[in-house]
């Protein structure tokens, strides 16, 4: 959006485009050609909703009005139109072919609801919608994302009126049909891929031919490399991270139109640019890979401690470069062997991503790490110190690891609600520290001080035992 002064007074329509499924289309492929399908496939899919809002402002009825874009990104755009019947009709035909092309391409897997809505400009940086005067400039996101609500419980449906046999009718079966290796789909549009490793030949939709070959096109380009290879042998990390609320941000508004804007530009700049600079880190380059990113979420996958150690630095980077309040970002990684199917990796990491999403009652602002939720206000830092603490004590000053164990049982204990883990904290302390050490004593002398003081009430055990586990991890991989 280049110009931020509306006309006041002009009928105008908010036209929203919501790109649905992405999530399952994006991560539900099988480990053959994973690293490449998956940055294909990401690619792919903002190649699509940048067509799709391309094809809808370059039509030549709409074109030859007042247009603005607002925002585009993450499978989602918004843009400003004049309101004309010839609009209305060109965005419902346009519509119509895009949702048309997409059902045949991916069978269901995708689907596009676009969508508009009425409304006029005032120059109080209000606007006139549904019913409402002076409203809010919010009202555009909350009704355009009402009405992406209902049409996702109608998808097809011009769809199954205008192609009810394509839609209903079971697929012919000739010696053209071939079941898709990526997507399972049968299909006599499959064409054969090429094998040159003497295996039996795979046959996949042309979309995803398409796919493969930009993420082949982005490999060559990037040199990025296979999973097995950034696990660096040892466990892979996947990761998603999600901006917390921002639907919410966008549909509670801004004052005016100039800072929607620029909230929107500053998103942009950081999942486009921010995040890839920060990517190409010594400490990272070679170890990680970010799949996908735009909009408001990401997904990496990588050596695991270095994928720990991107997120950390990724949520810093991200609150020091947004600077606005009430926007964080929650993430969740799920630590597997690098052979592990990335399909279910991303589902474990999606539910840790939904599980920080829901600290303490919604709080938000957190990161899920070993299936436990830290706040990254109050918590991770302290993880991350005493997690350093130590390995550097087990490596220099020969602290048994037993003690790492050890923190782990008592949390579990307390978990279940044994009120006797206390005890054996107290006891095992300080048995463990004599024969010790200055150092290992001085360590004990902190743990004594953070677990035994109101024991029951502070959650010092749980965060202790979350350092341990990533310490033990670190320690038996060598990779500290």
């Amino acid at each position: 959006m280049t110009d931020t002064k509306l006309p006041v007074g002009k009928d105008l329509l908010f036209v929203g485009g919501d790109l649905s499924g992405i999530q399952k289309f994006l991560y539900n492929i099988p480990s053959k050609m994973a690293a490449v399908s998956l940055k294909g496939r990401s690619q792919y899919l903002d190649d699509l909703i940048k067509n799709v809002q391309k094809r809808i402002v370059n039509h030549p009825e709409v074109a030859k009005h007042y247009t603005q874009e607002v925002y585009s990104s993450g499978g989602k755009f918004y843009l400003i139109a004049s309101d004309t019947s010839e609009v209305r009709d060109a965005i419902g035909a346009e519509k119509r072919k895009i949702e048309s092309e997409i059902w045949k391409e991916h069978h269901g897997q995708l689907s596009i609801n676009i969508s508009f809505v009425p409304f006029s400009f005032n120059s109080d940086e209000t606007v006139n919608v549904a019913n409402e005067n002076h409203a809010k400039l919010g009202k555009l996101w909350q009704e355009v994302n009402r009405q992406f609500s209902i049409l996702k419980n109608q998808k097809f449906k011009d769809v199954i009126d205008s192609q009810y046999e394509d839609f209903f009718e079971p697929i012919p079966v000739d010696e053209k049909t071939h079941i898709c290796a990526i997507t399972g789909i049968e299909s006599s549009d499959c064409v054969k891929m090429g094998n040159d490793n003497g295996e039996e030949d795979l046959y996949v939709l042309p979309s995803v031919m398409k796919q493969i070959e930009l993420g082949k096109a982005l490999r060559k380009e990037q040199g990025f490399k296979t999973f097995e290879e950034y696990a660096d042998n040892t466990k892979l990390g996947v990761l998603r991270m999600d901006v917390d609320g921002l639907g919410k941000v966008f549909i509670e508004g801004f004052p005016t139109f100039r800072e929607y804007t620029r909230f929107s530009n500053t998103l942009s700049e950081f999942f486009n640019h921010k995040l890839p600079t920060l990517q190409s880190k010594p400490e990272y380059h070679d170890y990680l890979n970010i799949i996908y990113a735009g909009g408001d979420d990401m997904f990496v996958v990588g050596r695991w401690d270095k994928v720990i150690d991107f997120a950390y630095e990724t949520r810093n980077a991200f609150i020091n470069h947004v600077q606005k309040d009430k926007v964080s970002i929650s993430g969740g990684i799920s630590i597997v062997d690098p052979k592990f199917p990335i399909s279910k990796a991303a589902q474990l990491s999606g539910e840790a991503e939904s599980a920080a999403k829901e600290f303490r009652e919604g709080e938000k602002n957190a990161f899920n790490l070993f299936g436990q939720s830290l706040s990254w206000d109050r918590e991770f830092d302290y993880v991350r110190d005493f997690k350093k603490d130590m390995v550097d004590l087990c490596n220099t000053a020969q602290m048994p690891k037993s003690i790492l164990h050890k923190l782990m049982v008592w949390a579990d204990m307390k978990r279940r609600g044994e009120k006797k883990y206390i005890w054996h904290m107290a006891y095992y302390l300080a048995r463990f520290r004599s024969n010790k050490s200055e150092r290992v004593k001085q360590f004990c002398n902190r743990l004594n001080q953070e677990l035994l003081i109101s024991p029951t009430s502070n959650r010092n055990i749980e965060l202790l035992a979350i350092a341990a586990r990533w310490a033990e991890l670190l320690l038996k991989n060598n990779n500290h």
